[in-house]
């Protein structure tokens, strides 16, 4: 579109006569007048996604890459442990009360506080759920101890969960997990949130944007669908960025938008009822967990604690087992059961419906994952860290995840390439136009 559009609207109304290519007047005058209404939307979301993509891309680029790598942390783990997560294969037997008391009466010094079935092992952790041994459930033996995470792997996990604002865990740093002032909107249950939630909030709201601004500038009409996700190798080095960038921002999208939006919703509550604003049904509202009432009775064991769970979530497998602290009256166990498909399956703490079990009287309550849930609730609480992480398939599966992950690092390089090239076309210009005209040339 040429900038003397608004003449030719005003020439071709007055003249009342048929546009080009026999296009009535008045058809050709609307849609003249869109599109030069249209050019400086597109052109801000042009400058807009440059330039943000390019101050703050960086930092974008650090989470997203380090979450690629943290996608096979599981499959990281049973390999640096091999002997823990090496069972018989036998049929499993063995109950969650007796891999418990197997581990506390070899180990004295260890003091268990549950008992999780993970990768077909029982892995009984201690209270900070830092320190595991493994019991084959086939045949009761003690397998191994899980090391802890190694240091480079909790870093990344720091730098991508918490942008080292996790306290305790390597690269911590104090400064980001003090609290923002007048952000009590922004975070969870009217709590304020951290710098290092903020950032972590921005930078998935800058993702979600930068999807949706790549989507309406690049997204192809119907008839150069195949044109448009081409790339022309042998063109230059413009053209052929040029089209990497498009292409690989096309394919990706949908899981780019996905982690946008999770990973801003994992960290800024507005993103979680603008969901549910824009989605079919109401979330059931969250209940405080129950209590145990003091009492003389005794305690009533973990055996009698997953016969009450079951009883209320009939045949569904109970997978995880977090006993009462021995010192709190009121504490009571937590039973979690994989209620048909179990996104959180292949994860290392399975289990979407959680039961608190009281601990005297056996009374037992669905707290987390009730039936009378909405489909909205219910993806964006069971299944939106799953699909965020990968883990919701196998490792072959998540190869799909690990080439979407990394396409941000091909659109960082590919951006930059194109911006470069333009910069050093517009500068050659400039200094061309400001050389003076050379003296014309005189002929005798």
């Amino acid at each position: 579109m040429t900038t003397d559009a608004p003449e030719k609207e005003v020439r071709v109304g007055e003249a009342g006569e048929a546009g080009v290519a026999g296009t009535p007047a008045p058809q050709r005058s609307r849609r003249l007048r869109t599109r030069t209404h249209r050019r400086p939307v597109r052109r801000f979301m042009i400058v807009t996604h440059r330039w943000t993509s390019l101050l703050l891309g960086l930092v974008l680029l650090l989470i997203t890459t380090s979450g690629a790598l943290l996608l096979y942390r599981p499959e990281l783990a049973h390999v640096l442990n091999a002997a823990a997560y090496s069972p018989s294969g036998g049929p499993a037997t063995v109950s969650f009360s007796r891999a418990f008391e197997t581990v506390r009466e070899a180990h004295p010094d260890f003091a268990p506080t549950g008992v999780v079935a993970e990768s077909g092992i029982l892995k009984v952790h201690n209270a900070d759920y830092e320190d595991f041994w493994t019991v084959d459930p086939s045949t009761g033996a003690i397998l191994g101890h899980v090391e802890k995470t190694p240091t480079a792997i909790a870093w990344l996990d720091n730098l991508h969960e918490c942008f080292l604002s996790c306290e305790g865990m390597p690269g911590f740093v104090s400064a980001l997990n003090a609290e923002v002032p007048g952000t009590g909107w922004l975070g969870f249950d009217g709590s304020a949130v951290t710098y290092g939630s903020l950032v972590l909030g921005i930078l998935g709201l800058l993702l979600l944007y930068l999807s949706l601004t790549g989507l309406w500038l690049w997204f192809p009409r119907p008839r150069r669908w195949r044109s448009s996700m081409t790339v022309r190798w042998k063109r230059g080095r413009f053209a052929r960025d040029t089209d990497l960038h498009k292409v690989a921002g096309m394919v990706a999208i949908p899981l780019l938008l996905v982690w946008a939006i999770t990973g801003a919703g994992f960290e800024l509550e507005p993103v979680q009822k603008a969901w549910y604003a824009l989605t079919p049904g109401s979330p059931v509202p969250e209940r405080p967990d129950p209590v145990s009432v003091e009492s003389k009775q005794p305690d009533i064991g973990i055996d009698a604690a997953v016969a009450a769970a079951q009883r209320v979530s009939p045949g569904d497998p109970v997978v995880s087992v977090d006993l009462p602290a021995a010192d709190d009256p009121t504490g009571v166990y937590y039973i979690w059961l994989s209620a048909g498909f179990d996104p959180y399956g292949r994860m290392e703490y399975p289990g979407d419906r959680g039961v608190v079990v009281e601990r005297h009287t056996a009374a037992a309550t669905v707290v987390y994952g009730s039936s009378g849930e909405s489909t909205a609730q219910v993806i964006w609480d069971s299944f939106n860290f799953p699909v965020h992480t990968g883990y919701i398939v196998n490792g072959w599966w998540r190869l799909i995840w690990l080439a979407f992950a990394l396409s941000p690092l091909l659109l960082a390089i590919t951006g930059l390439s194109t911006w470069l090239i333009r910069h050093r076309t517009s500068r050659n210009r400039k200094r061309a136009a400001s050389r003076p005209a050379p003296d014309p040339v005189r002929s005798d």
